[in-house]
């Protein structure tokens, strides 16, 4: 029997301190992506663009576009479809999150879902508040991006590699 209580004791711990390593991760990402769509907005004009350093002007701007549709700028005008994609997308995140930890090592499970956790909910958060996402880096040839895509696409990238690499936990372990 106290066999059994500890067992439960560590898995709850780990539940526990999974989530808390998860919502850390989103909640960084949101604070961030947000304050720095909330500085371009207030800041600078649609279509205006900043350049911190000359030096790189030719590679990389700041400019202030938006978008309607999903990340790098598909399917524009497509708001709603984006919103729901993006309401769903953390809720089965937040669903399954417990399930995923359970046989896999917290950390790169943790890291990638929390950057893509944060990085859908900062969109939604602009999708919701002002009807469009505020997409603020141009770099080189790439469509404009903000920091919550740039993370919903780390985070994939984290996410596939956790579960390519790195082995499930096995009962023993």
């Amino acid at each position: 029997m106290l066999s059994n209580n500890v067992q439960g004791k560590r898995t709850f711990d780990r539940l526990k301190w999974g989530y808390a390593y998860l919502l850390i991760i989103a909640g960084l990402v949101i604070i961030v992506d947000q304050v720095s769509k909330l500085l371009v907005r207030e800041y600078l004009a649609i279509g205006e663009a900043w350049v911190p350093w000359e030096s790189i002007s030719d590679y990389a701007v700041i400019v202030h576009t938006w978008n309607t549709g999903a990340t790098l700028g598909v399917l524009r005008g497509t708001n709603g479809l984006f919103i729901a994609i993006s309401e769903i997308a953390c809720i089965v995140i937040l669903f399954l999150y417990p399930r995923i930890i359970k046989q896999r090592n917290i950390l790169p499970i943790g890291l990638g879902l929390g950057l893509i956790l944060g990085g859908a909910a900062g969109n939604l958060i602009d999708r919701v508040a002002v009807g469009y996402v505020t997409d603020i880096f141009l770099i080189a040839n790439l469509p404009v991006f903000n920091l919550a895509d740039f993370c919903i696409i780390l985070g994939a990238l984290f996410l596939a590699m956790a579960l390519i690499f790195d082995p499930p936990i096995t009962a023993e372990g």
